[in-house]
């Protein structure tokens, strides 16, 4: 028997327009376009093809703010919110390890185009959610964040639940504790990472470091100095909505969280993902091998984290 994609195909191959009002299915067709078959398929199928075509109105409707990262699939889809660049394409390579039928969407903040940023990760959920139950009205959801979108996630979570909705996963990947962005913070790692590229290896390395930073320092200002206006003006919108963000999630005190939390997270303690434990009701770490948790979506490990939240999702979808 065909399933729901390839029914929707068929029958526009026929001619015949479907279409959703209120919470009816429409349908117009030519003549003998359907067959007694195919309309009882179409019945057996009608919650199916409702949510579809739902879902393509919205898709067709704000192409810019809800990402079809992976949209084929028949399980319910992974809404990934962005971090504090509002890049969420960083996200692409580990949607296409997952599992064949995992969909997953990633939903962009406002201020991209060059409007105003939202200013607070409050705001910045409530905005994303909007979006998501555009897409899909009820939960369960399966809700993930990487980096600073692991805040904005755990927010996302907290709006959810107080509005009535149920989660079914909320996967923090490589997110670490608002705190750790705070200024102080971010300059100590900074001046980690700097040390760490200086204290191994032979004089030879270490020079091969410094030199390695001086000349992305270069090729950065050089690469900025060729653009044309348009390109410089999206870069200043995206620095923008960065800048914005983080300063969101310095300011953000998370609440306690009567759900679970699953992190996905290396051996690099620096980020203190762990301390999401304090506010959550049950935290179940995912751990990953020796690496650092900002090369958790580059080749090859970002093979490693898919395969531990595919082992997470056959949990929930009962296929272990």
């Amino acid at each position: 028997m065909m399933d729901t994609a390839t029914l929707l195909s068929t029958l526009r191959e026929r001619d015949v327009r479907l279409w959703v009002d209120e919470d009816r299915l429409k349908c117009s067709a030519p003549a003998g376009a359907l067959d007694e078959e195919t309309r009882k398929l179409l019945a057996s199928r009608k919650d199916e093809v409702v949510a579809l075509l739902r879902q393509a109105e919205v898709l067709k409707s704000s192409p810019s703010t809800l990402v079809p990262l992976k949209p084929d699939g028949n399980r319910p889809p992974i809404f990934a919110v962005s971090g504090h660049g509002g890049d969420i394409f960083q996200l692409v390579t580990l949607a296409r390890h997952l599992d064949k039928e995992q969909p997953m969407f990633g939903v962009q903040p406002p201020g991209l185009d060059g409007a105003e940023p939202l200013t607070s990760v409050a705001e910045l959920a409530r905005f994303e959610i909007e979006q998501i139950r555009r897409y899909q009205p009820r939960g369960p959801y399966l809700i993930a964040g990487h980096c600073a979108g692991g805040t904005i996630a755990f927010e996302v979570a907290h709006q959810l639940t107080a509005a009535g909705q149920q989660l079914a996963l909320l996967a923090l990947i490589g997110s670490p504790f608002p705190t750790m962005f705070q200024r102080s913070q971010q300059l100590l790692f900074g001046v980690k990472h700097h040390a760490r590229g200086l204290a191994f290896g032979s004089w030879t390395a270490r020079k091969a470091h410094i030199m390695k930073e001086l000349r992305n320092h270069r090729q950065s200002q050089q690469v900025r100095a060729g653009l044309g206006s348009a390109v410089q003006a999206e870069l200043a919108a995206i620095q923008r909505v960065d800048s914005t963000t983080l300063a969101a999630v310095r300011s953000y005190r998370p609440k306690f969280y009567a759900g679970q939390i699953d992190l996905f997270l290396t051996s690099d303690e620096w980020h203190q993902a762990v301390k999401w434990r304090a506010v959550a009701a049950t935290t179940r770490k995912h751990n990953l091998q020796d690496f650092e948790m900002d090369d958790l979506l580059a080749e090859p490990h970002v093979q490693l984290l898919a395969a531990s939240l595919r082992c997470r999702l056959n949990e929930e979808f009962g296929q272990v």
